[in-house]
């Protein structure tokens, strides 16, 4: 006997880590916690979001965050105001006088450490935005350039833009010669960069052109552009990860740009990750294209032995109709295999692979990609659905967006979608797990036509409920009915129970015995529906 409880306990101590690790999975809400053009103080040269972030920490924790995706904290080309992206010194995360200035745009290396601190302090996990594709430079980094003379001289392939190169005595100068003042901190290495180090490299390299949803990691499409195959830019852009994970303290990494990057090195990149846990970090990469390129993307890192999340670009754009169009101009049924895990072309991913959002830094700085009304149709759906979701800063604490390139652009999220948001993933962490059906699909809906405006889904649920029911209607006047089976193979039996809505309790429907019932929902809404008795 006493045998048996041994063995019965050691069973559990080996698999009880699996199973907290799946409900957290389940769990695991992201924040973009930024957006493109968070406040600086430019005059001072002082940026103050790290000390935002790290002020707002234990309000996250509460709502039910459990990890931040951070901006790119590396010293840019543009200084003060540089978002990040317009990178110059991987290892300058604000401690150093260059560019005209020692901070970021969002602090001082030690006003990050202290925001990443509070963090996990929070319990929240911290992950960095990461650029590897490029690397910028100004007027002071002009270098001579054989390779990029013979290039242009010589009209091979792509174009050089001609906009970066400065000629002297018919001698091309490139922006490609980077020095940076000495670092002397933990793990920072003293690196220079020569136009060697980028693309075209040697005069059998040549750029390629950008015009489709393939991968291009020979494109000039940012800066100057890094030559990923160099065993010496690897091995440079593999220590900067390790040292942001072990002398930084980050979690996690979203990649930038992915399409300007050869998977082998983004397998490379992430095995070279120190261990979180006993486990790689979470990474998730921006590959903005098709549901083919992106399966393909997160497939061939597969097979590099490394995992890696991908956004759901595709989700994204078919929420935007949704929430942007009227219900006579789009039809609801194509959610039942929108985005990367229903696909059903063949371009799948498991649910494990694919971050859910709404809207992001970028697509948020270009008012013809910006949800503009019903934002809360759109987190309904990805924060009830299978995925990681992503929240977007400013829509939680309702920020205004501006178009970059035409300030007259202008929107903004209610007020009223911060509560709303909250109790979806109060919702989420206490109902939804498992698996999802599309009820409109298999059902048995009727009357049929509205399936056009009525899309119904259900989760399976935790190891105590019994899951949800997500009612959405983008009618844009009427109050709209159907009637479905809720029931289907590997869900809890709902037969014959009271589903109240979690959004307003006192609205009850009553199952049937055969496992019908009937869902009534208001126009350009939604409604979740739990078991009593679980509420």
């Amino acid at each position: 006997m006493k045998k048996s409880i041994r063995y019965f306990f050691c069973l559990l101590f080996l698999f009880f880590p699996c199973l907290i690790l799946a409900q957290n999975n389940i769990s695991n809400v992201m924040m973009q916690a930024f957006y493109w053009d968070v406040p600086v103080d430019e005059a001072n040269k002082n940026g103050s979001w790290w000390d935002h972030l790290r002020e707002i920490a234990p309000e996250l924790k509460d709502v039910g965050i459990t990890s931040v995706w951070t901006p790119v904290p590396a010293k840019g080309n543009w200084g003060i105001v540089d978002s990040g992206y317009g990178i110059y010194d991987h290892f300058d995360l604000g401690n150093y006088f260059q560019k005209g200035t020692i901070e970021t745009r969002y602090g001082s290396r030690k006003e990050l450490e202290e925001m990443i601190a509070e963090m996990h302090r929070n319990n929240i996990n911290v992950y960095s935005d990461v650029v590897l594709n490029h690397l910028y430079g100004g007027d002071e980094n002009f270098e001579k350039n054989p390779v990029v003379t013979d290039y242009v001289k010589s009209g091979r392939k792509e174009a050089y833009p001609e906009e970066d190169i400065r000629w002297i005595d018919s001698v091309a100068y490139t922006k490609t010669h980077l020095y940076f003042p000495k670092h002397n901190g933990a793990g920072e290495p003293n690196y220079e960069w020569r136009y060697w180090n980028f693309h075209p490299s040697s005069e059998n390299d040549s750029l390629t052109d950008f015009t489709d949803d393939v991968l291009r990691p020979r494109t000039k499409f940012f800066g100057n552009d890094l030559d990923t195959y160099s065993v010496e830019v690897q091995t440079r852009l593999c220590n900067w990860g390790k040292w942001l994970r072990n002398e930084i303290g980050f979690d996690g990494f979203r990649m930038d740009f992915v399409r300007g990057l050869q998977p082998e090195f983004v397998s490379r990149w992430i095995r070279g990750l120190p261990l979180l846990n006993g486990k790689q970090p979470f990474v998730v990469g921006e590959y903005w294209g098709s549901a083919k390129y992106i399966k393909e993307w997160v497939d061939s890192v597969a097979k590099g032995n490394a995992n890696v999340h991908a956004f759901d670009f595709p989700l994204k754009f078919t929420l935007t109709e949704m929430c942007n169009n009227s219900g006579n101009d789009f039809d609801i049924s194509r959610l039942n295999h929108a985005g990367m895990i229903r696909n059903n072309e063949g371009y799948a991913l498991p649910p494990d692979n694919v971050v859910t959002f709404v809207d992001n830094h970028d697509t948020g700085k270009e008012h013809d990609k910006w949800i503009t009304k019903d934002y809360a149709m759109a987190y309904a759906y990805i924060l009830t659905h299978e995925g990681t979701p992503c929240i977007f800063y400013p829509h939680y604490f309702t920020v205004k967006q501006y178009d970059v390139n035409d300030h007259q652009q202008i929107v903004e999220a209610p007020t009223s979608l911060k509560d709303t948001i909250s109790k979806l993933i109060e919702i989420r962490k206490k109902y939804i797990g498992g698996k999802t059906v599309v009820l409109t699909e298999t059902g048995n809906p009727s009357p049929e036509k509205v399936t056009k405006n009525v899309y119904v889904a259900r989760r399976q649920g935790t190891r105590s409920t019994s899951g949800a029911i997500i009612v959405l209607n983008n009618n844009d006047t009427d109050t709209l009915s159907i009637n479905l089976s809720v029931n289907s193979q590997g869900f809890k039996d709902l037969s014959d129970t009271q589903l109240v809505d979690a959004f307003s309790p006192t609205n009850k429907v009553k199952v049937s015995k055969d496992g019908r019932v009937t869902f009534i929902v208001q126009p350009r809404g939604f409604s979740i529906w739990v078991k009593e008795n679980e509420l």
